[in-house]
């Protein structure tokens, strides 16, 4: 084998790494935001070991383009409002349905449709596809998100969800994270 073909076949199994490790870190994101049922919580803390120290989550709902909570206490302080038994958000299921990933050097886009089932406390169980951007670096411990945005989707309502659901105990008191621009 020639340098030049080692070299590309060294390139291209480095991609073929990159992009598993980074649809492993979007995997590890789904599963820790899936709970509510046999006793896991939705929104599990480990979620947030796939973002950077920096990063920043923008989701369209909630936030305008670049005032999502920012940092890790900022987005730690959004995630502990929603999540858990005792949030306004205790029942998740969540997954993608489709990953394109583009990596260049130490950056990646990842592209992504979202499968999910959410039940907000007092509005029924919904529905919903909804697209995914994550923008991921290469750190020391591996790829994490740097910035991650939900944009567009359709949702719609469903029956009752059915299941091995967590007794919910009441609502906790807490303060949502707020953009202080």
């Amino acid at each position: 084998m020639t340098d030049s073909k080692g070299r590309s076949l060294e390139a291209r199994v480095q991609e073929i790494e990159d992009v598993r490790e980074i649809t492993d870190v979007f995997f590890k994101w789904h599963y820790a935001c899936t709970g509510g049922f046999n006793g896991k919580q939705a929104g599990r803390m480990e979620a947030l070991e796939c973002l950077t120290e920096d990063a920043t989550i923008e989701i369209e709902a909630l936030h305008k383009p670049g005032q999502g909570p920012r940092g890790r206490e900022q987005y730690t302080q959004f995630w502990d409002y929603f999540y858990g038994d005792e949030g306004p958000l205790p029942y998740v299921f969540q997954t993608s349905v489709a990953d394109k990933v583009e990596v260049n050097g130490d950056t990646a886009v990842h592209y992504t449709n979202m499968l999910g089932i959410f039940e907000f406390r007092g509005n029924g169980a919904t529905i919903g596809l909804s697209q995914r951007i994550n923008y991921l670096v290469r750190t020391p411990d591996g790829w994490r998100i740097q910035k991650t945005t939900q944009g567009g989707g359709l949702t719609t309502k469903i029956g009752d969800l059915q299941g091995n659901l967590n007794k919910l105990s009441e609502m906790a008191a807490r303060t949502p994270w707020t953009y202080k621009g």
